[in-house]
Order: structure tokens, then C-alpha cells, then sequence
């Protein structure tokens, strides 16, 4: 798989998590992941999906085969907001994933998450990352998230600033809303740093986005290029430049093991 896309919520949310995870598997298993569930209604290709769910009050585990066939059944599942649950799609190998996970003792947490292969066409395919876009930003435009992502190649729950600084979760995930956890091809910025860069429009006027999209229920969207392919040193530097108000301090360092982050290699808080 070569997309990753994440979004993470705290209490603050909009949504309750119930609803926010069915709503969340709705919008990926109908956007992004849709031609993969024909294929398997279809007996095309030899896809086929599982789902495994374990329910937040124990270890009782759920597991369901067959999606299409198991849609409701998954919705009910999903409305008792599990502690995690993941759908995969086969074929010869993985092809997709969306899961939702949730941390009561880390402080109420909750992570969606849709992973895919998309092949290199695709990701110079203007058409294809648009509606990349276009499913993140109606899939969040409710739940007012902390932070939220589209990486290529990078499948880690770390951010890149996280990796680069060494900052553990529980150090960075309640501070979310007070500095941002990263930036990527697409970036969504928690309201209350959004409002520190100067609101949707300024960060429109920066001219470092391709595309800023303001989401209903509070924060922004952020996509640095039309292409994950053109997603380049030169455009990130750019999109580094305009967030390191809101950036933590901190010289970042590449670490070998997730050689797959990219970031810039200065301290935000020396280009302030």
C-alpha cells in the first residue's frame, strides 16, 4: 500500500465516537475503497474482505466476512464504539485498509484510518488525488479533529515532526490543539491553530497551498499540491515556512526507522 491517510479526535469532537466511526466506513467503503467492495460483490479479481472488532468493555471479538453481505451487522458493531476495528481488502496481497482505534487511557483518543494501493499512475493522476481530497474533507467536515493526514509511502502512527523530535504521544496528542503534530501533502489544522495563522483566507493567500478547504464543524484542510507525485522538497518547504508559528520547537533528526517520513531538517521556531 503507497496512501495513508489518518485522522485523530479528541473529546472535543463533534460527533459522538459511535456515530463518527460508522460515518467514517460509510464515506471510505463509498469513496475510496468502492471499486475494491464491487470487486468483491462481483467475485472480480479474487478480492475478498475480513473485519476483525473487539469491543472496548472486554476481549470479545467479532470477526465478520463478506462485507456487502454484512454491511448492517458491521454498523451495529461499529455503533458500540469498539476499542478497534479493521476492514481489509485481499487479493493477492493487502490492498486496503480502514480501521477506526480508540485510547481511554491516553486520554479518550480515537484514530480513523484508510490505507490503499494506488500505484504509481495514480498518484501523478490529478483526477484520482482530487477525489482523495475530496473524501478526507467530507469524511472530517463534522467531527472538528486534532490533526489529520495524507502521506505517500509512510504508514506509521508517528507524524513526521513526532519521528524527527522524538515525541512520544502522550507527550504531543494532548498538546494537538497548541501545536501542530506535523504537516504532509494534505494537512488538517485544528481550528485553534488555523485561527493563529490567520484564518482559512491568509492561508489561502499564502500562495503555499494548492487547495485550503475550511471544515464545518472547526479546522482546515490543507493540500500542499494538486499530485501526491508533485508533492516535492520545493512545495513542502513552502508549506513548512507558513505553519512554523504553530510548529514545536525542536531540531528535527531523520530516524532510520521510518525512513519513509519527510520533513524539513530546521527548527520552526528559528524561522519564526
Amino acid at each position: 500500500m503507497d496512501v495513508y491517510m489518518e485522522a485523530t479526535l479528541d473529546p472535543r469532537g463533534a460527533a459522538e465516537r459511535g456515530a463518527a466511526a460508522v460515518s467514517w466506513f460509510h464515506k471510505a467503503l463509498s469513496g475510496p475503497l468502492a471499486e475494491l467492495v464491487r470487486q468483491e460483490e462481483r467475485a472480480e479479481h479474487g478480492v475478498h474482505s475480513g473485519t476483525s472488532i473487539r469491543q472496548s468493555e472486554g476481549s470479545r471479538r467479532t470477526h465478520i466476512n463478506h462485507l456487502g453481505r454484512n454491511r448492517s451487522r458491521l454498523d451495529e458493531e461499529l455503533e458500540k464504539s469498539p476499542e478497534w476495528a479493521v476492514t481489509e481488502f485481499y487479493g493477492e496481497d493487502v490492498l486496503a485498509r480502514v480501521q477506526c482505534s480508540f485510547f481511554p487511557v491516553e486520554g479518550e483518543w480515537s484514530r480513523f484510518v484508510v490505507a490503499l494501493q494506488a500505484g504509481m499512475p495514480r498518484l501523478s493522476d490529478a483526477e484520482y488525488c482530487t477525489a482523495l481530497v475530496d473524501f478526507f474533507a467530507e469524511a472530517l467536515d463534522e467531527l472538528n479533529p486534532m490533526f489529520a493526514r495524507i502521506e505517500r509511502d509512510s504508514f506509521s502512527d508517528w507524524s513526521n515532526i513526532e519521528a524527527a523530535l522524538t515525541r512520544d504521544l502522550d507527550e504531543s496528542l494532548p498538546e494537538s490543539r497548541d501545536f501542530l503534530r506535523g504537516y504532509a501533502w494534505v494537512t488538517v489544522c485544528p481550528q485553534e491553530l488555523a485561527i493563529r495563522l490567520g484564518g482559512p483566507q491568509s492561508l489561502a493567500a499564502s500562495g503555499a497551498f494548492h487547495r485550503v478547504v475550511p471544515l464545518q464543524a472547526g479546522g482546515v484542510l490543507l493540500q500542499a499540491s494538486e499530485t501526491l507525485s508533485g508533492y516535492t522538497d520545493q512545495v513542502m518547504e513552502r508549506v513548512f515556512t507558513v505553519l512554523t508559528p504553530v510548529l514545536p520547537e525542536g531540531q528535527p533528526v531523520p530516524d532510520p526507522a521510518h525512513p519513509n517520513l519527510r520533513f524539513v531538517l530546521r527548527d520552526a521556531s528559528q524561522v519564526r
